[in-house]
């Protein structure tokens, strides 16, 4: 190969390489899990997982997970410990690579006590999706919570349910 070929070659690798990176940006995902038990007139029968699980989920292993440092909702998981009407079961942060125009790997989350199972995705386009589709497991009843909502980056989005919620919170990483 002859040296303006190999030049070629090599300039044409790096714009390649640019361009992908260019499509790819890195997210701090934080996610509070915990139960509560609110009065509510609703009947749940649920006694198996209805979760619709997408095709490719990874574990929350696959990731960077970020120290307590690093996490911006440690003061709301405290204040959630010290009430008598919240239980946290589970804090978890970690970073997360997404292309543009596409939905994310589907992150598997649950926690050792088996209570909690579900998944968590983000969706960069436009505008930004997320979608959890979570159970959370009180003996013989399993509670669902299945949603898809579009929000706004750096801000604390909470997932509401009667007997269990989600917080939220996706920043992108470098702003």
């Amino acid at each position: 190969m002859g040296k303006t070929t190999s030049l070629y070659l090599l300039l044409v690798l790096s714009l390649m390489s640019i361009a992908v990176s260019a499509t790819e940006r890195s997210y701090k995902i934080e996610l509070i899990i915990f139960a509560q038990d609110m009065p509510n007139t609703e009947v749940f029968e649920q006694t198996e997982s209805q979760i619709q699980w997408p095709r490719r989920v990874s574990s929350l292993s696959a990731y960077h997970a970020v120290g307590s440092d690093g996490r911006y909702l440690k003061s709301t998981y405290a204040r959630l410990s010290r009430s008598h009407n919240y239980q946290p079961l589970l804090h978890v942060a970690w970073t997360q690579s997404v292309n543009s125009n596409s939905w994310g790997r589907a992150v598997r989350i649950s926690n050792p006590e088996g209570t909690i199972n579900g998944f968590f995705q983000i969706q960069r386009g436009h505008l930004v999706h997320l979608k959890a589709d979570f159970e959370y497991s009180v003996g013989s009843t399993v509670y669902r919570l299945n949603e898809k909502r579009r929000f706004k980056l750096k801000e604390t989005h909470y997932l509401d349910h009667p007997k269990f919620g989600v917080i939220a919170r996706v920043s992108p990483i470098g702003d």
